[in-house]
């Protein structure tokens, strides 16, 4: 009986050991009765292998989820951000973008591009007394390499040398100092020149890193990198220049389905030497000392009809010490920080790459925007500084008398209108407003800075009406008139007309070009045209007539592309001064006679680039 139930009990253990071990095991077999080998299985008859399904000729196949090697998405889809270093036709854009076979280990992808460009500008100051030709020959040359080496990964590295033709420092006498030779040196004596010329014509235009999630909401974009938004009127890419911009940035990007949001901070200016290199800006050399420019930019689609545009971008500047110091060795500034904002919107509905969603219709374009802070400078109201001449001592820092901060209170506002009625031809009409200031000597600075902006857009990868091309006139203390006539043929290439029509805001002020201030020469008063600088003239007769009118520009601009990766432009600007120019150079008034009608009212400008890039 014993025996019994301890093999009982012992079948038991055995079968609950085999059913939880093995999970196979039936419960008929928990007490076996005798030990038997089970037939095997049958064999499963032979399966054939999966058929991939047939891929589209010229589509890569997609990468399994499972395999260790990355292919890169971008590989024959290189995303626009990452050739905004060449100024490109669409169809060179599309050739770049599509490119495959200059990708390899299919993380990485290189680039080359050339572009020379020739220059001949005639009587740019508008005066018979000067000569006034000027033909110049430049070249760009980029290489560039993308590593998309994951999806959380990816760099760029643009190298670029940009070079005037005949401009090398040579050392030696005459015929030698010919620049023919490559990577010469040079001696410089200082006791017979003041001013030395260094070229630096080599460097990295971008080189940046970025770090993102994988479903690509957030990025973090840090190094050299270019910063462009909307037109560029604001910041922007500068391309027209052979040089560009370019910023030392740290830029984070927050893109939520039609929604993007991007905060940056650059330095652009280095007060102090580190780690055995130099800095030019010091303000021991006369340069500005640190300065930053940092910012903030949302933009969102809500339809595809509609894009909206909402940023603040700030350039701030150290505050600025002065000669003298305090009895204790504290420091003594004469110049608080400056800190100028530039606040603004965009309202469009060109929402697909600054182009229209469809190829035909109505474009247009809305932009305005504020400059507010404070220069850090103080001065003296009018009725005691009417000359300017109580000014913030430099040496002591001491304030002028009754003194004010002065403030920045500038805009600027762009308007575009376009009809394409067909695919090749489209007309459009712009107006732009950039502030000018009456009174240069007060308390507030009313003319717009434009700082970072694109200058030349009319003939530029951007096919609407921006500046003239000729860059003598520029949107500083300007109402500018245009209007845009467009005609593109896939066999003959574009051919733009583009007239503009520039008057000055204030009267006081002076006209600017896109370098800045236009000073005019020492013969003509060192004034390009009629202004009042203190606002101090109105009633003196023996001064001419402020005039309005600045001058009339037509351009004329021309752009095929023969082959998917070479472009050939040329353009052609005609300019013609106004009342504003010409009440200045035919003065009456002018003391020397032989410099009282210096006026000469016809100015031009060509230009011819060619333009390779893959």
């Amino acid at each position: 009986m014993y025996i019994h139930r301890f093999k009982l009990i012992l079948g038991l253990l055995l079968g609950m050991t085999l059913l939880f071990g093995s999970g196979e095991i039936h419960a008929q077999f928990i007490t076996p009765v005798k030990k038997e080998t089970p037939e095997p299985p049958p064999a499963a008859p032979p399966t054939a292998p999966p058929v991939a399904p047939p891929q589209e000729p010229g589509k890569e196949p997609p990468a399994s989820e499972d395999s260790s090697e990355y292919v890169s998405p971008m590989k024959g889809n290189l995303a626009g951000e990452y050739f905004k270093n060449f100024q490109i036709t669409n169809k060179q854009k599309k050739a770049i973008q599509e490119n495959k076979s200059l990708w390899f280990a299919d993380r990485f992808r290189v680039g080359f591009g050339i572009r020379p460009k020739a220059d001949s500008l005639y009587n740019t100051d508008f005066d018979r007394s000067t000569s006034d030709i000027r033909n110049t020959v430049s070249n760009q040359t980029q290489f560039y390499l993308v590593g998309d080496v994951s999806p959380n990964i990816t760099f760029k590295l643009t190298f670029q040398d940009v070079r005037l033709w005949g401009g090398e420092i040579i050392s030696g006498a005459s015929d030698q100092r010919f620049g023919v030779i490559s990577n010469g040196g040079t001696t410089i004596d200082t006791s017979k020149q003041r001013e030395v010329p260094l070229n630096n014509y080599s460097g990295f235009r971008e080189a940046f890193l970025d770090l993102k999630t994988t479903n690509q909401m957030f990025r973090v974009r840090t190094g050299r990198q270019i910063l462009d938004f909307g037109d560029g009127r604001i910041v922007g890419a500068r391309n027209d220049s052979l040089n560009g911009n370019s910023f030392d940035a740290v830029r984070a990007t927050v893109t939520i389905q039609k929604q993007s949001f991007d905060v940056f901070g650059a330095i652009v200016s280095s007060e102090n030497n580190a780690n055995s290199m130099i800095t030019n800006n010091s303000t021991r050399l006369g340069g500005p000392g640190n300065a930053s420019y940092y910012g903030a930019h949302y933009g969102i689609k809500p339809w595809e009809w509609l894009g909206i545009e909402v940023y603040n971008f700030t350039l701030y500047k150290q505050r600025q010490k002065a000669t003298n110091t305090t009895p204790y060795g504290s420091d003594i500034y004469y110049r608080d920080p400056d800190q100028l904002n530039t606040s603004g919107f965009r309202l469009t509905n060109r929402t697909k790459s600054n182009a229209l969603p469809k190829e035909t219709g109505i474009d247009w374009m809305v932009e305005a925007a504020w400059q507010t802070g404070f220069t850090g400078e103080r001065v003296s109201p009018d009725w005691i500084n009417q000359n300017g001449a109580l000014k913030t001592n430099k040496v002591t820092g001491e304030a002028p008398p009754h003194s004010e901060p002065v403030r920045y209170k500038a805009n600027i506002v762009a308007a575009q209108l376009g009809y394409t009625p067909v695919k090749e031809f489209r007309i459009g009409i712009q107006y732009v407003q950039a502030s000018g200031d009456p009174n240069r000597n007060d308390g507030s600075v009313a003319t717009y800075n434009p700082i970072f902006a694109t200058r030349r857009m009319a003939g530029g990868a951007i096919p609407f009406a921006g500046n003239g091309n000729s860059g003598l006139v520029f949107w500083q203390n300007i109402k500018d008139y245009s209007i845009h006539i467009k005609y593109e043929s896939s066999k003959w290439g574009t051919f733009i007309i583009n007239p503009h029509w520039y008057y000055k805001v204030k009267l006081q002020d002076g006209y600017y070009d896109n370098n800045n201030y236009v000073a005019g020469s020492k013969a003509t008063g060192e004034t390009a045209s009629t202004e009042d600088f203190y606002n101090t003239e109105a009633y003196n007769p023996n001064r001419p007539k402020l005039g309005k009118h600045v001058a009339t520009e037509i351009n004329l601009i021309y752009i095929i592309t023969p082959f998917e990766n070479v472009s050939f432009w040329f353009g052609a600007s005609s300019l013609y001064a106004g009342d504003a120019i010409r009440n200045q150079k035919n003065n009456p008034y002018e003391t020397d006679p032989y410099r009282r009608y210096d006026f000469k009212p016809n100015a031009s400008f060509f230009t011819f680039q060619t333009v390779f890039a893959i």
